[in-house]
């Protein structure tokens, strides 16, 4: 084993833990093209998502007490059922004019929600089924289910505490979602599991760092914070 690229790998999951403690979501756009470049997208993406789901366990706990789990469920029903339409999509249709279209989308929302519109009251059931829709689309499409979610919760009035609380729920349990279909195909490997538990731990310790100093930070902050991890992801999807 190269320890030099383990070295690297420990320190992208050191930073992507810090994010993904403070925000409760956004290391996936710091893991996935680095472990990726490093091990090979084969390896990358499953061992992104098994961190990813191991990070959320520490952080479940007192998440769990402020979010809202019908709504939670309505997403992750419209995301699972609306997966198989972005892969069909994928493969009939060319993705890079794709990508550049939802990164454009996204920028969009991004703008929007940078001038400080807001949605009223509570989101109706059709506005959450349709958000988590279009995170299942995305995620068959290109692996990107997180833009439509943080926009959903962003545009609302709730606090930066149940924002956070609710894309730590909402994420661990489309990464055990995808963890398990990988599994069945087999693609959960047993140099996959031993890189896992040397990557967990730098990982984990960054979350820690990351939940602690939330507190700290100011809602104007959390917001602007979300804000650059967004446009970052609309301006490298096309690349990835």
């Amino acid at each position: 084993m190269n320890m030099q690229i383990l070295i690297a790998a420990g320190a992208a999951a050191l930073l992507a833990g810090i994010v993904r403690g403070f925000a409760g979501f956004g290391a996936a756009m710091i893991l996935t093209p680095v472990l990726s470049a490093l091990y090979g997208p084969t390896t990358g993406v499953p061992l992104c998502l098994l961190l990813e789901f191991c990070i959320a366990l520490p952080l479940l706990r007192s998440a769990a007490t402020l979010v809202d789990f019908r709504r939670i469920g309505m997403l992750l029903v419209s995301a699972s059922l609306a997966v198989p339409l972005g892969i069909a999509v994928l493969l009939a249709l060319d993705p890079e004019p794709l990508r550049w279209t939802i990164s454009g989308i996204v920028l969009a929302a991004v703008l929007l929600l940078a001038t400080g519109w807001r949605f009223r009251g509570k989101p109706t059931p059709p506005a959450t089924l349709a958000a988590g829709a279009a995170s299942g689309f995305l995620n068959g499409l290109c692996g990107m289910a997180g833009p439509p979610v943080v926009f959903y919760y962003l545009a609302g009035s709730e606090g930066a505490a149940i924002v956070r609380a609710s894309l730590i729920v909402y994420f661990a349990a489309v990464d055990l979602v995808a963890l398990a279909g990988l599994g069945l195909r087999g693609l959960i490997t047993c140099d996959i599991l031993v890189l896992g538990i040397m990557l967990v731990v730098p990982y984990i310790a960054g979350g820690l760092v990351g939940d602690r100093v939330f507190p700290l930070a100011s809602e104007a902050f959390f917001r602007r914070l979300a804000f650059i991890i967004l446009t970052t992801v609309a301006l490298m999807a096309p690349l990835l």
